[in-house]
């Protein structure tokens, strides 16, 4: 039969002295063939994990001594978690001194003179200096104003927490957005003071409470807000407590919410499970006002199904916009 490759004459190597070719070759050469012969023929007998080429072109430095590399590990570990922790130590010291205002320092200098002052003129009863023109009542609501102002700028939050409800409740036209983001003493009491004080508002657009501690109920309450509220079109809830109940409430609420556009509530301590996640969608599915969600999906079928959905309110979303700008320019002319 005629070879494949009738261009390439191997006879020439019919001849060659094996022996006499080997001799021929350097150490390096040898060495060489050697690799290039196990690849061609591997031994059967050892493992196909095992087979792979020694690559290493340094020398080794000594035998493999498992416990020195155990202690080795512990003791770096040990230095990087003693830097962490002087490295959080600084942070947490940082905001403290930081964030108080020169004159909030002032004030508590001088109130802390005038208490002692009082003490000394009268030992057995503690007497607040009175101020001009200010009642009793008066005097608790500015002492309450000002611890509830210094807790908040240790905690980086400069909102005031009674200042905030009045604002919402009074329907102030100022009041466009609700930060409590970070404010980690907030009862939960309070939060679901705002939650019902912002069911009538009309003028609050951004309702925020990421990393406060917020549970069930809380979610529970921003639920029913949501189903009367007609103005609030962000809410973030992120970093909190909310177990699978209470986001299925809140995605619940948006079949009656036309609203909202962007709902954030990922990194939840509690996880929501495949069961609740394809609940989401489903009520999803109802809501064509929604475009953003905050929440990383663990399966890929509800991540799907919710990236198309968003998609579909996007393009609804641009064809109102347009149909609106088009009818805007015919009764304008």
């Amino acid at each position: 039969p005629a070879l494949p490759f009738p261009h390439i004459r191997l006879n020439k190597y019919e001849e060659v002295d094996e022996d006499e070719l080997l001799a021929s070759l350097s150490s390096e050469e040898l060495r060489e063939l050697e690799r290039e012969l196990a690849d061609l023929d591997p031994d059967n007998n050892v493992p196909i994990g095992l087979r792979q080429k020694d690559q290493t072109a340094k020398t080794p430095t000594g035998t493999f001594d498992r416990d020195a590399l155990l202690k080795y590990w512990e003791d770096d570990n040990k230095k990087l978690q003693e830097v962490k922790g002087e490295r959080k130590a600084e942070q947490v010291r940082g905001p403290e001194i930081s964030k108080l205002e020169p004159q909030l320092l002032l004030k508590k200098a001088s109130n802390k003179e005038k208490k002692d002052k009082c003490k000394k003129e009268n030992p057995t009863r503690i007497k607040c200096p009175q101020r001009n023109g200010q009642s009793k009542g008066s005097r608790i609501e500015v002492r309450r104003t000002e611890t509830a102002d210094q807790n908040l700028n240790l905690s980086g939050n400069p909102t005031v927490i009674d200042k905030a409800l009045e604002q919402i409740l009074g329907d102030d036209p100022t009041m466009n957005e609700v930060n409590l983001n970070n404010i980690e003493d907030i009862s939960q009491e309070t939060l679901l003071r705002f939650a019902e004080a912002l069911c009538t508002n009309t003028q609050v657009h951004v309702f925020s409470l990421a990393n406060t501690h917020a549970d069930d109920r809380v979610a529970f309450a921003i639920s029913k807000m949501l189903r009367e509220n007609r103005s609030i079109k962000n809410l973030n809830i992120e970093s909190n407590f909310v177990s699978g109940q209470g986001i299925l409430a809140l995605l619940a609420a948006l079949q009656h919410n036309r609203t909202l556009v962007e709902l954030r509530f990922h990194n939840q301590r509690h996880i929501c499970g495949g069961k609740v996640e394809m609940e989401m969608v489903q009520l999803l599915r109802e809501n064509t006002t929604l475009l953003k969600l905050g929440y990383q999906f663990d399966l890929p079928g509800p991540r799907m199904t919710a990236t198309s959905i968003l998609t579909r309110n996007q393009d609804q979303q641009r064809q109102r916009s347009s149909a609106s700008y088009v009818k805007k320019c015919i009764f304008s002319k």
